[in-house]
């Protein structure tokens, strides 16, 4: 069976934990991809960030200062802009997503589209045995890899 290690990408765009909403936002944008793993400052894998991550976390914060404790009032344009500008500036770890799913070098393409389509997920870290990163793969490089595309 072939294994995920002739498939996944070794050199990973990764965002670091304390990096701002906006600046994984600019990086995602930038690489053009959906997603990516979080790393602490010594590497480790802590979590993923995701575009759905950013936007439900921007829809919830947005949403809070909206109504007060004791009736419904529209808040004022300026807070509004200031929370959204201020809801830019969380840190990645207040957002992503930490109940990860990995896999190794060894892990067989077909183990891997299960773990992707049964957690519903689009990227999958691939870990070494102390656990530090060492490449991901996506669901693109399983279509490719199943289909020889």
């Amino acid at each position: 069976m072939q294994t995920i290690a002739g498939i996944m990408t070794r050199d990973v765009v990764t965002i670091s934990e304390d990096a701002t909403l906006r600046e994984a936002a600019a990086l995602l944008s930038e690489k053009q991809i959906s997603g990516a793993p979080v790393v602490d400052a010594q590497g480790n894998l802590v979590g993923i960030l995701s575009e759905s991550d950013l936007l439900n976390e921007a829809r919830k914060r947005a949403a809070l200062p909206r109504t007060a404790a004791f009736g419904f009032f529209v808040a004022s344009e300026e807070i509004l802009q200031r929370l959204y500008h201020d809801g830019a500036d969380l840190c990645v770890r207040s957002v992503m997503s930490t109940n990860l799913q990995t896999a190794t070098e060894e892990t067989t393409v077909v183990e891997a589209t299960r773990t992707l389509i049964s957690r519903k997920i689009n990227r999958l870290p691939i870990v070494d045995s102390t656990g530090k990163l060492v490449g991901i793969v996506t669901r693109e490089d399983l279509l490719k890899a199943v289909f020889s595309l």
